[in-house]
């Protein structure tokens, strides 16, 4: 399975985006945690609509047919690249809790998708000519797409959570 450079890049702009923003929450100072907070609706946006151009760029560019799993990631995730972009516009942040579950969804079901092309043998409910366990990519060996759907789900869920809430002020 040859690799391709998007999905390299996809793969280490994930798992940066995910270590450094736990790095900065976790091991940096009190100012610039709180000026971090500031851009956490942003980068969320910024994260889905970069998974939205992902999944796209997958099926419409390189041909790969989505699966039904990965259908309800994408019904996750597309909702998040309308409303966290307008959110972040317009500087309401009431819309977290929508967005949080949403990520949470679309991590349940990442997970539960991941899982099936680690046992590929459990079977599943997809189509023949879109298999829910064949594996169009794999960067490092254990990166697939539902992997990547988990990591920017993971990572939108603690942008927001970082996010200041309005309710809280």
């Amino acid at each position: 399975m040859e690799q391709k450079a998007p999905e390299i890049i996809f793969t280490l702009l994930i798992g940066a985006g995910l270590i450094s923003t736990l790095c900065v929450l976790k091991f940096s100072g009190a100012q610039f945690r709180q000026e971090f907070r500031k851009i956490t609706m942003f980068l969320a946006s910024i994260v889905a609509v970069g998974a939205t151009l992902g999944s796209l760029y997958f099926s419409e560019m390189r041909g790969f047919l989505p699966c039904d799993w990965c259908w309800y990631q994408r019904i996750a995730m597309y909702p998040l690249a309308v409303i966290l972009p307008m959110a972040t516009f317009r500087q309401d942040r009431r819309i977290i809790p929508y967005g949080l579950v949403l990520s949470a969804v679309g991590v349940g079901i990442s997970i539960y998708h991941y899982q099936l092309q680690a046992f590929p043998s459990q079977g599943s409910s997809c189509s023949l000519d879109a298999s829910c366990t064949y594996r169009w990519i794999e960067v490092f060996g254990f990166a697939s797409i539902p992997m990547l759907a988990l990591g920017s789900f993971v990572l939108i869920g603690i942008l927001l959570l970082a996010a200041p809430r309005p309710w809280k002020e």
